[in-house]
C-alpha cells in the first residue's frame, strides 16, 4: 500500500487483535502515521497498542514534510475527508476515507486516540515554568513560551504531556477482554502479573533522563524516549 500523504510504499505490521486475530495495520515512518482499515484502530490489544507506542517513540522526529495536495484513499483512490474528533475531552484529528475503507493518521493524533496524551494542569504548568521558558509544541513544534501561557500561539494547541496513567487504564481492556472468555482459574494470577509488568515498565515518575530531554525534544516526545529505554532494558514485548 502506498502512503495517502508521500506516495512512499507503506510498512505493513501484523498485530494482535483483542479476540486474539491479527491485524494487519500500515505505517509510513517519514509521514509519521498510520493507515488503519475499517475498526482496525479499535480492535488493537492493549499489547499491540505498547507495540504502536514504542514504534512512535523510536521512529517520531520534530521534521514535517510538506503538506501534498488531496489525500487520497490508497482502498479506493477517492480523496480523502479531514476529520476532527474527540475522545473524552481530547481532540484529535485524521483524514477519513467516505466510503468507510479506512482513514490516515499521525502519530500524535494516535497517541490522543488512545488517550496517552493530556493537557497539562495549571500546577504542572507552574511546576514547569521553574525549570523551563521555551518549549516545542508537540502538535507543529513551533515554539511556545511559558511566560506568554501556555497554548501554542501557532495551532492554537494546548501544551501536552504523555499520561503516565494509561497503562492501569489499559490493564483494564485486558480484563474486560477475558470477560468472554469461559473462567480460567489462573486468571487472577495473569492479572496480577501483567499489572506488576505494566506498573514496572511505566512506574510513576520517568527516569532522570526525562526532564533533561524536554527542553530540545519536547515533552511528549521527552516521555516517549523515556518509555522506549525502558521497553528496550526490560523488553516486555
Amino acid at each position: 500500500m502506498d502512503c495517502p500523504k508521500c506516495a512512499r510504499e507503506m510498512k505493513e505490521l501484523a498485530l494482535e487483535s483483542h479476540l486474539g486475530t491479527a491485524v494487519a495495520i500500515d505505517v509510513c515512518t517519514p509521514c509519521q502515521a498510520f493507515w488503519f482499515d475499517k475498526y482496525e484502530s479499535l480492535k488493537l490489544s492493549a499489547g499491540s497498542t505498547l507495540e504502536l507506542m514504542k514504534l512512535i517513540g523510536e521512529h517520531s522526529t520534530k521534521e514535517q514534510l510538506p503538506e501534498s495536495g488531496i489525500l487520497r484513499c490508497p482502498r479506493c483512490w477517492d480523496p480523502l475527508r479531514y476529520t476532527n474528533d474527540l475522545q473524552g475531552s481530547t481532540h484529535f484529528t485524521y483524514f477519513r476515507c467516505v466510503s468507510e475503507h479506512g482513514r490516515f493518521i499521525r502519530f500524535f493524533d494516535f497517541l490522543k486516540e488512545k488517550k496517552f496524551i493530556r493537557a497539562l494542569t495549571p500546577q504542572e504548568i507552574v511546576q514547569l515554568r521553574k525549570s523551563l521558558q521555551t518549549v516545542n509544541c508537540s502538535n507543529c513544534g513551533a515554539p511556545v513560551s511559558l511566560t506568554a501561557g501556555a497554548v501554542c500561539a501557532h495551532c492554537g494547541s494546548p501544551l501536552s504531556i504523555l499520561d503516565m496513567k494509561q497503562p492501569e487504564r489499559m490493564l483494564e481492556q485486558l480484563r474486560r477482554a477475558a470477560e468472554p472468555q469461559p473462567v480460567d482459574p489462573h486468571l487472577s494470577l495473569k492479572l496480577a502479573m501483567a499489572k506488576r509488568e505494566v506498573e514496572h515498565i511505566f512506574g510513576p515518575a520517568p527516569d532522570d533522563q526525562w526532564w533533561s530531554d524536554v527542553s530540545a525534544i519536547g515533552l511528549v516526545q521527552a516521555g516517549l524516549n523515556s518509555i522506549v529505554r525502558r521497553l528496550k532494558k526490560n523488553d516486555p514485548l
